[in-house]
């Protein structure tokens, strides 16, 4: 039996401790990779980046059923290395993990752009999601479950409102496509968010 590290996180355990030693052994140097390319970083809600990345995975593990598909997993740990470390790239997640995994990374990565041109990006980024494989899709539909549950702790002004107009428009469709379970979660994800900014009268026009 695989012993697990006392430091690790809960969910990542209770994964691990789902799995044979060798995919055991692979999560854990996920998350420490993860870890490292994220140190010093944090959320805009003010707590540590890594935590978002094991909650993801831990999204795909518990809620979207995928069990046993440790690559996405590790995908999910790795998922915002590339886009948010300077210290990591393709080449560098590539040797570490393999291709199929920095594939499914680079599916969900935005290019860098300047600030003129993020909004060009991002509307090539959002076209591009249902054209990915099922695998990317879920992926980044995890990402954004994790980041609309967590956008309420959030201290820029306006970010939840564009989280939830977004999602609305481009994510529950995208859901819809590819998986129900994801689709009732991006649906109930939005649906609490928007009793949130209402109650905190932040919808526009409340």
């Amino acid at each position: 039996m695989y012993s697990l590290p006392t430091d690790l996180p809960p969910e990542l355990a209770l994964i691990q401790a789902q799995v044979g030693a060798d995919d055991a052994a692979r999560l854990e140097q996920a998350y420490r990779f993860a870890e490292a390319a994220h140190e010093g970083q944090t959320r805009d809600e003010g707590t540590p980046f890594i935590e978002h990345p094991v909650r993801v995975a831990a999204i795909l593990w518990n809620e979207l059923g995928r069990r046993g598909d440790i690559d996405l997993i590790i995908a999910a740990l790795c998922h915002d290395t590339v886009e948010d470390s300077e210290h990591v790239d393709a080449e560098l997640l590539e040797s570490y993990f393999g291709p199929a995994i920095a594939g499914l990374v680079l599916d969900v990565t935005k290019q860098p752009a300047a600030p003129d041109l993020k909004a060009a990006r991002d509307r090539a980024y959002l076209d591009k999601l249902p054209g990915l494989p099922l695998r990317s899709r879920l992926l980044k539909l995890a990402d954004r479950i994790d980041n609309l549950r967590a956008v309420v702790h959030s201290t820029e002004p306006g970010k939840a409102w564009r989280y939830l107009t977004v999602s609305r428009a481009e994510f529950i469709p995208l859901a819809l496509q590819t998986d129900q379970v994801a689709a009732r979660l991006i649906v109930e994800a939005c649906d609490a968010l928007e009793r949130h900014l209402e109650v905190q009268g932040e919808l526009p026009g409340s």
